[in-house]
């Protein structure tokens, strides 16, 4: 089944500056073969369920591995058992409606 989640991960403790540890997490993501679009509060994330699923958990597996002992992680999931639409197309669609006017 295909997915759509909004991930975000939160250190607890310690270093506050979250760069590297978010820039560890895109590089597993990738790896797994995910779409991904990193924006300031979070990384939105297309692909299979059980890809997504694997790679988030290997983000909090390398996040306490590098020393980060407590972790906050949310997620926001959307699936659509006829499939969902790619973020792209959701995109273009809003901005179709902001260039034609609001009506």
């Amino acid at each position: 089944m295909q997915i759509q989640v909004e991930f975000s991960i939160v250190p607890i403790g310690g270093d506050p500056h979250l760069a590297r540890d978010i820039a560890r997490c895109q590089q597993i993501l990738l790896e797994h073969g995910l779409h991904v679009e990193l924006h300031a509060m979070g990384t939105n994330i297309e692909g299979d369920w059980d890809t997504v699923m694997t790679a988030i958990r290997a983000c909090h597996q390398a996040l306490h591995q590098a020393g980060r002992p407590r972790l906050y992680g949310v997620l926001k999931i959307v699936s659509a058992g006829d499939g969902e639409k790619p973020f792209e197309d959701k995109v273009n669609r809003v901005q179709q409606f902001m260039v034609a006017g609001a009506d």
